[in-house]
């Protein structure tokens, strides 16, 4: 048994969003925090390895007194170790190569993908989920579904194992930038969502999202969830169509992997409504077969530093649970 403040770690989280630090000690216990929110997409372009060094250092400043043994980086894809980049379809992490940091660390460093990370950190920091299967569905700009069975991480040597926002949906539906139609992101990812709302905007005189934002630019998963509050028609309907298809996907996942509990991890899901949707629903698609094995979703409260922390779980699967 390990006991609380044995040992302290870094973790790291690089979003479309932000970038976000966290030291936590080996139970998951947050000691600090910082987070460095983008406004706008021209201020995220600003950022490169070089800068991500500068705030990492002064971070590790202000934790010297705690002798943080290792800096875990959760990655909105996966790592390509042979070329230190980011492994994804998302053009600006394509050119985000992390080589410098991985040469300038002053600690041991591990990269793994965001979700992965969150799976792991559930396994090792929540007594309740310790010892059975589960998975996490992060619905954020894309989306992703990790597995753990039997206490370890499901197809982790295949990076294309829980790609669930590129399963279809819809065979004759949208054009999705993998090339393919009807992926599920195209229905229930934020970057969609956002997509088809702004749309809404430049084309509907009578939304909420025209009170709540001056360009359709300025649209964010916030101003949706307001527009949604107010009653706004269209964001209804389109915020009803993904909760939809993710009760499809999640039921359909239950059906291919021996899992008790679903963790959805979203901005979205902010909005009690949309999670009571979402319950009903897989409710509704459940088989008959299924009914006395009925599959429990949590919804993991929403935070820009979840991502963080579960790269200091990163660092003690790495460091204290790996032989």
């Amino acid at each position: 048994m390990i006991s609380n403040a044995h040992n302290y770690y870094i973790g790291i989280e690089l979003s479309e969003k932000f970038f976000s630090f966290v030291l936590s000690d080996n139970k998951g216990n947050k000691v600090k925090e910082k987070v460095i929110s983008f406004q706008t997409s021209a201020e995220k372009e600003t950022w490169n390895t070089t800068k991500l060094i500068k705030e990492l250092s002064t971070f590790l400043e202000l934790c010297k007194e705690y002798n943080p043994e290792a800096i875990g980086v959760a990655l909105p894809g996966h790592f390509d170790k042979q070329s230190c980049t980011i492994l994804t379809n998302n053009p600006f992490w394509k050119t985000f190569t992390l080589k410098e940091l991985v040469d300038n660390s002053p600690l041991p460093i591990y990269f793994e993908n965001n979700v992965q990370s969150m799976a792991l950190a559930e396994r090792i920091f929540s007594e309740r989920h310790r010892d059975q299967n589960f998975a996490v569905l992060h619905v954020g700009r894309g989306m992703f579904c990790s597995c753990i069975y039997d206490g370890e991480l499901y197809g982790k040597n295949n990076v294309l194992a829980g790609e669930i926002g590129h399963t279809i949906s819809h065979p004759d539906g949208e054009l999705c930038e993998c090339g393919k139609r009807g992926c599920l992101q195209t229905y229930a990812s934020e970057a969609w969502i956002i997509k088809k709302l702004q749309i809404l905007y430049q084309n509907f005189d009578n939304t909420y999202l025209r009170q709540l934002a001056d360009t359709p630019g300025d649209i964010t998963i916030e101003t949706i969830l307001r527009a949604y509050a107010l009653g706004d028609e269209g964001v209804i309907t389109i915020l009803h169509n993904a909760i939809k298809y993710l009760s499809i996907a999640i039921n359909n996942i239950s059906m291919m992997i021996d899992t008790k509990t679903m963790i959805v991890h979203g901005q979205l899901f902010d909005e009690p409504q949309l999670i009571a949707l979402l319950k009903e629903h897989s409710d509704r698609h459940v088989m008959i077969l299924a009914a006395e094995r009925k599959l429990s979703i949590e919804i993991k409260p929403y935070s820009t530093t979840n991502g963080a922390l579960a790269a200091c779980g990163l660092c003690v699967q790495k460091n204290l649970l790996t032989a």
